[in-house]
């Protein structure tokens, strides 16, 4: 569903993406960790078409994104790292909008998104919470029932509670097959417990890519530590 080849974007010697490879199957969740300023948000990016690759090749769905942005979006549903909104709006008014703008969508499933996420949309977006944001954002991205969906630090603002709703949506999802899911984030146990596969990446580069499944999660973790943490300087 999406393939990687070779692609850099260059900001500086090590800032941006170099030589990144990846190959993501249909229905697949694929984690991409790493500490914040690696380059994930880069790489998610260009896999959405916003940015264009100094070289290097994404195909989704045999598609280019950079060339061919609005046929994919039109299956595809996006979070990015930093949300921005229609602050004022009201979270049901937002949704409705958004509601429109997409084809052969269920009103009735939309209905059950904001009573899984316990959110109360008829305050003014402008007046809520980081967390309640987040979650008219990912509602927003996940009422299409995307082929592709794409979260980049997904529960950042969510309380504990509401990450384990999110993750409750993530699993029935994965178990249906029909969407193809990547997960960016800096926190070992949410892509431990969603994905399928990991790719870790660190100064840009794609440095080890494992799976998930039937993996000794206590060592998994050990190891991605080790990967974290720099050699002293003192």
């Amino acid at each position: 569903m999406i393939k990687v080849n070779e692609v850099t974007k260059k900001y500086g010697e090590k800032i941006g993406n170099f030589k990144i490879n990846l190959n993501i199957n249909d229905g697949e969740v694929y984690g991409i960790l790493g500490p914040n300023g690696a380059g994930k948000t880069t790489l998610i990016r260009q896999i959405m078409g916003f940015i264009k690759p100094d070289s290097g090749v994404i195909l989704i769905n045999d598609l280019n994104p950079w060339d061919k942005s609005k046929e994919i979006m039109e299956y595809t549903g996006y979070v990015a790292g930093e949300i921005s909104l229609y602050e004022d709006l009201k979270g049901i008014e937002y949704l409705k909008m958004i509601f429109k703008f997409r084809k052969n969508l269920d009103w009735s499933y939309v209905e059950k998104l904001i009573l899984h996420f316990e959110l109360d949309t008829n305050q003014k977006i402008k007046k809520m919470s980081k967390g309640m944001k987040q979650k008219i954002a990912l509602i927003a991205a996940t009422m299409i029932k995307p082929k592709i969906l794409i979260l980049d630090e997904p529960t950042s603002g969510l309380d504990p509670v509401m990450k384990n709703q999110f993750n409750e949506l993530i699993l029935k999802m994965k178990s249906s097959k029909d969407t193809t899911i990547i997960i960016c984030s800096h926190i070992f146990e949410e892509i431990t417990k969603l994905c399928d596969k990991v790719g870790f990446i660190k100064d840009g580069k794609l440095i080890e890519e494992l799976e998930i499944k039937n993996a000794d999660i206590t060592k998994l973790e050990k190891h991605f530590k080790k990967l974290y943490v720099k050699e002293s300087v003192l």
